[in-house]
């Protein structure tokens, strides 16, 4: 053996080199495993009327997706590709007859679907959404389970520049009250597959939907949230129609931090603040009566908790998101907008148009109510007590 090989430096070369490959080896075992549990994760749903998935040689989803995506469908990273929607499966007039459906929509649908009602205020805050827009700084919206729209026409007609809705019930999709409906609304039922739309948005609005879907199914809409920046999300305390996941605060939290997501304490409170503002709000229907109290934006105040996904927030398209003005005008004043300042002599820069918020008007909130103006609210109110009854 050559001396050279016997000196004490080249021995622990030797070492290093060994330890360096045996660790590239464990690595590459782990990612190998890693790859094994997502593919074995991924959920696969097949009715009979479905269409038919496979798995590609490398363990990739076809049939709902359109793309070997299956890894970023059910891991952290953003989904890729277009999705491709599964509609709800319709049930038979025969098999309609023994469901009890009582105020609840969905004539139709499957039981897990549908569970909407003509217009519930509990659901709403119009406050709470022009603090998206002119604070937050939000342009693109997804809804996940909006029902006949009531939401998603908010934003619609607030000037918002992408707005889609998933909804899974066929009932409510033909009743919808979004304008133009072929171009904003989705319908596709999470228990059949995942579904994202087709470019990332500034954020995800989900209310009144978690608890209706089971956890063996939440990675199916999951891959929906990974598109959005920011994600508000409630959950119901009580029962309902098809209420499957009835959980507290920390337990949602805990499931969406699991997820990846990373939740924001001060969104979240503000976001349950700025709701409340709406509580007594009696002049979003005609038949709302002065007499009785409509919990206007209950679920969101109770409930809502906001999370923002870096994935996605981090972006180059997505930097304008947080939109509060940057430049001091005074302790009465606060913050303005920079260029106010620049045109009083100020040297300093303003920001690009495309980082202000959208700008809100009364004639988008005409249009709106207008959309929502005849709805039957009867029964959603409480009588206040010693109001004078009115009418």
């Amino acid at each position: 053996m050559p001396r050279w090989l016997s000196l004490a430096s080249v021995s622990a070369f030797i070492n290093v080199c060994c330890i360096i490959l045996l660790c590239m080896n464990l690595i590459q075992n782990n990612v190998s495993i890693h790859e094994r549990a997502i593919r074995q994760s991924v959920v696969v749903t097949q009715d009979k009327d479905d269409p038919p998935v496979v798995l590609s040689a490398n363990g990739s989803l076809r049939g709902s997706v359109s793309s070997d995506n299956t890894m970023a469908a059910v891991s952290m990273a953003i989904p890729r590709g277009k999705a491709v929607a599964l509609p709800s499966v319709r049930i038979t007039e025969e098999e309609e007859k023994n469901i009890e459906r009582s105020f609840y929509g969905g004539k139709g649908d499957k039981p897990h679907l549908g569970g909407f009602t003509e217009f519930d205020p509990m659901g709403v805050s119009p406050s709470l959404w022009k603090y998206m827009i002119t604070y937050l700084g939000i342009k693109s919206l997804l809804d996940v389970g909006c029902g006949r729209g009531i939401s998603t026409s908010w934003f619609i007609t607030h000037g918002l520049e992408f707005v889609q809705c998933a909804e899974g019930s066929h009932d409510a999709v033909m009743q919808s009250i979004v304008p133009n409906v072929k171009e904003h609304v989705v319908e596709h039922d999470f228990s059949r597959g995942s579904w994202w739309p087709d470019r990332t948005v500034d954020a995800a609005w989900a209310v009144e939907f978690t608890e209706h879907v089971g956890r063996n199914y939440q990675p199916n809409y999951i891959t929906a949230f990974r598109k959005a920046a920011l994600i508000f999300v409630t959950h119901s305390n009580w029962g309902g129609w098809h209420h499957v996941e009835v959980h507290n605060d920390d337990w949602w939290r805990v499931r969406w931090e699991a997820a990846g997501f990373v939740y924001s304490e001060y969104l979240t409170k503000s976001a349950r603040d700025i709701s409340s503002k709406d509580s007594g709000l009696k002049n979003l229907t005609l038949d709302m009566k002065p007499d009785q109290r409509y919990f206007v934006g209950q679920h969101i105040q109770l409930n809502i908790q906001v999370f923002i996904n870096p994935m996605v927030a981090s972006l180059p398209e997505h930097a304008h998101l947080f939109a509060e003005h940057g430049c001091f005008g005074g302790q009465k004043v606060g913050n303005v907008d920079c260029s106010v300042l620049q045109k009083k002599g100020q040297a300093l820069t303003p920001l690009p148009e495309s980082f202000k918020p959208l700008i809100l008007t009364d004639d988008m909130d005409k249009e709106w109510l207008d959309l929502i103006k005849h709805f039957n609210t009867t029964g959603a109110g409480r009588p206040i007590k010693g109001a004078a009854k009115s009418g």
